[in-house]
């Protein structure tokens, strides 16, 4: 019997996945635990339709992630934050802070896990960060003074 999987089954099959199942497993372990409907032809063509939306909805997010990246090139940041006479702060500047500073000083929406830094940012100057993801790699230039 073919049946669409809506739960993933370890070594059986992943979520939206078709398959041709033995008909007793189907029936008395897939379909009762809620693992797998029947794959009639309504089913098939609705799993079809929310595939496609999905593949709309990603090339989208990728289309305006890029035209952010785009727009992030050769911007700087300058954030303040306190510190010491020596010039280090009391409290480290994260990519979530370079984030929202992004946000509030250029309107641009990049989301903190493609901010990559080595380390966080612990004293006063500047910094050369760089943002990276789906291939594709940019760096911007993060001031920090002393507030």
């Amino acid at each position: 019997m073919k049946v669409i999987f809506i739960k993933k089954v370890p070594k059986v099959g992943n979520i939206n996945e078709i398959k041709e199942q033995p008909d007793g497993y189907v029936r008395n372990f897939l379909l009762p635990k809620g693992f797998a409907i029947i794959a009639t032809p309504e089913a098939i063509k609705k799993l079809e339709r929310s595939q496609n939306e999905v593949r709309v909805v990603k090339e989208v997010q990728t289309d305006l992630f890029k035209k952010n990246l785009r727009a992030v090139s050769g911007v700087g940041v300058a954030l303040s934050a306190k510190a010491n006479e020596q010039g280090s702060l009391f409290k480290a500047i994260h990519q979530k802070d370079i984030a929202e500073a992004l946000k509030k000083q250029h309107q641009i929406t990049i989301a903190e896990e493609f901010i990559r830094l080595a380390e966080p940012i612990k004293h006063t100057g500047e910094y050369s960060v760089s943002i990276e993801a789906m291939g594709m790699k940019e760096s911007i230039v993060v001031t920090v003074s002393k507030a």
